[in-house]
């Protein structure tokens, strides 16, 4: 497996799914999958709240509208942490945010679908059922995220370069 560490020299090219600057959670972290976890975890948790507060506030909502808020509000919330704080990708905004909703909707369609199943149908309580079904998602997340959402071309080999490297 590649590594994903940062560079030393901020002007260094990091391989990997991003091809701007360190972010500043990577200047501190210095492994973007450990970056990507800590986010996706965070959101995760502030997801998760966020479902109990209205679940709670709210007991007669059906699940799916608990569902549905908690996802909208972690989604935008999130998109902009992971852009600005672990990817560091620059352009494409409007493809990036396209892509990363695509992602989003998969596991937030899956997480529905399960939820239906373990509380509407089963009879499984609302909040530790949605608990266990957010294990089952982040996986889908996770590799969307890495390798779709905020994926980048990798930029063609300079011709100095190639020559450069190439030279005893």
């Amino acid at each position: 497996m590649a590594s994903t560490k940062q560079p030393d020299s901020p002007v260094e090219v990091v391989k990997g799914i991003h091809d701007g600057p360190p972010g500043p959670l990577l200047r501190i972290i210095k492994d973007q999958r450990i970056a990507f976890v800590l986010v996706g975890a965070s959101n995760t948790a502030f997801s998760t709240g966020l479902f109990v507060a209205i679940a709670w506030a709210y007991p007669a909502l059906p699940s799916p509208v608990v569902l549905s808020i908690a996802f909208v509000v972690s989604l935008v919330a999130v998109f902009f942490v992971y852009r600005k704080l672990v990817f560091r990708v620059k352009g494409h905004f409007w493809l990036d945010l396209g892509r990363f909703t695509l992602v989003n909707l998969t596991m937030f369609f899956t997480n529905m679908a399960l939820l239906l199943v373990a509380h509407e149908i089963l009879g499984y309580p609302k909040i530790p059922a949605q608990i266990a079904i957010t294990f089952v998602t982040v996986f889908i997340n996770y590799f969307g995220h890495k390798y779709f959402s905020f994926r980048r071309r990798p930029e063609p080999a300079s011709p100095t370069k190639d020559t450069e490297e190439s030279a005893p």
